[in-house]
């Protein structure tokens, strides 16, 4: 199993009386409540904690977000080469751009290559549909975001790969010469991870044999759409997927006692603030499928974030506890998921540097060499996520993940 440190980099000085007044931290939020200086000192400070990370032997993730105090990593690619130039070990997970929230495709494409080249190869690409809520700062039509997703990715690979110049005339793209350089240092290009959990997407993502990633979904939704996604291979005739393809997400602290575990990690709440976004922003329409979009207005679409704390952590998406209660919480989501790459998101809100340092030094020590082996020997354990052992009917993929 590989682990992932992630943070959004949060914004967490906004007055509670400003989040109320605008509904939340994204998108409609005014920007006079961002102070330069003290976004310069967390930008400091959040790339320091993923030195320490990649030191203890974490790989990292970054993302990007627009328009929001929750996130001020607004380049995927602007954050990952901040990280690749104060890291030296760890592979750096770009999770991800939102291709039918940029304009240029190509550009992604340029990107990416660059990074990949710059690093040696420690680049994993992610590509992402972008939350349905961000379809107002990139200006685009929901209706058309998964065909525009779809279509972007065709053209950045054959970029990656074709080795000429060739045109591209699509229904959302149009170039009359493309040639990008550099080409990746990884050949044919680097791997590509998807997060999501439509079954359109889902289905897509096995037959090109991605790395598909559900954040923090309950274990249940997330062995659903990894049974999904196995099934859909395995029909493809791939081989049958292992661990490497499949990763989830979980906010995460470890501490000496259970108490203080619960402590500190109750700060990791303001992640999952569930805000009250306008209608518009909760469920634009035509970007989700019909089941889907009346499931949102149901409010089943992203249901974790209205769990207790205490549920939270019973269901194991809050991974808080003492190293030996942590390490049989990973366990757990392994042995009922399948899941071979773990990203823990290990800071959110108002925590400190020391919590944040202290838990991933206590992590590194006593649960990273724990868990790292799981998946290794997968095609001769009994699971019961196997595709010749889980009998379980697929099922379509509402889920309660935030992805």
């Amino acid at each position: 199993m590989k682990l992932y440190h992630f943070t959004e980099m949060p914004y967490p000085f906004v007055p509670p009386e400003a989040e109320e007044a605008n509904r939340g931290l994204k998108y409609f939020m005014p920007n006079r409540y961002y102070d330069p200086v003290l976004g310069h000192e967390l930008y400091q400070r959040y790339l320091d904690e993923y030195e320490l990370a990649d030191e203890l032997g974490f790989d990292l993730m970054v993302n990007e977000h627009h328009q929001s105090a929750s996130t001020l990593q607004v380049s995927a690619t602007l954050s990952a080469a901040s990280v690749l130039h104060r890291t030296r070990r760890g592979r750096v997970l770009v999770l991800g751009t939102p291709l039918p929230h940029r304009e240029s495709p190509i550009r992604v494409a340029e990107e990416i290559a660059y990074l990949d080249s710059v690093s040696g190869g420690r680049i994993d690409c992610g590509f992402v549909r972008g939350v349905q809520g961000e379809t107002f700062p990139s200006n685009q039509n929901p209706v058309h975001n998964l065909d525009m997703f779809i279509e972007a990715h065709d053209l950045i690979k054959k970029a990656w790969t074709s080795g000429d110049v060739f045109s591209w005339e699509g229904r959302h793209y149009h170039y009359r010469y493309v040639s990008v350089w550099p080409r990746p240092y990884q050949q044919p290009h680097p791997p590509i991870w998807i997060s999501g959990t439509s079954t359109r997407l889902v289905e897509w993502t096995a037959r090109h044999g991605y790395t598909l990633c559900n954040l923090l979904g309950t274990y249940d939704d997330t062995a659903t759409s990894f049974r999904l996604y196995r099934r859909t291979a395995v029909a493809a005739g791939l081989p049958e997927p292992g661990p490497d393809r499949f990763a989830y997400m979980a906010l995460c602290h470890v501490a000496p006692t259970e108490a203080k575990a619960r402590e500190i990690g109750r700060k990791l709440m303001y992640y999952l603030k569930p805000g009250k976004l306008r209608l518009g922003a909760a469920s634009p329409p035509g970007y989700f499928p019909p089941a889907a979009a009346v499931a949102a207005l149901q409010g089943r679409l992203g249901a974790v974030r209205r769990m207790s704390y205490d549920d939270l952590i019973d269901a194991g998406i809050l991974l808080i506890g003492t190293p030996d209660q942590v390490t049989a919480q990973i366990h757990r989501l392994y042995e009922q998921t399948g899941a071979g790459h773990l990203i823990l998101m290990n800071h959110a809100g108002d925590m400190t540097s020391n919590e944040v340092r202290d838990h991933l030094t206590l992590f590194a020590r006593e649960v990273m060499p724990a868990v790292s082996a799981l998946g290794a020997d997968w095609r001769d354990k009994d699971t019961t996520w196997r595709v010749d052992k889980d009998t379980t009917p697929v099922q379509a993929v509402l889920s309660s993940a935030l992805s």
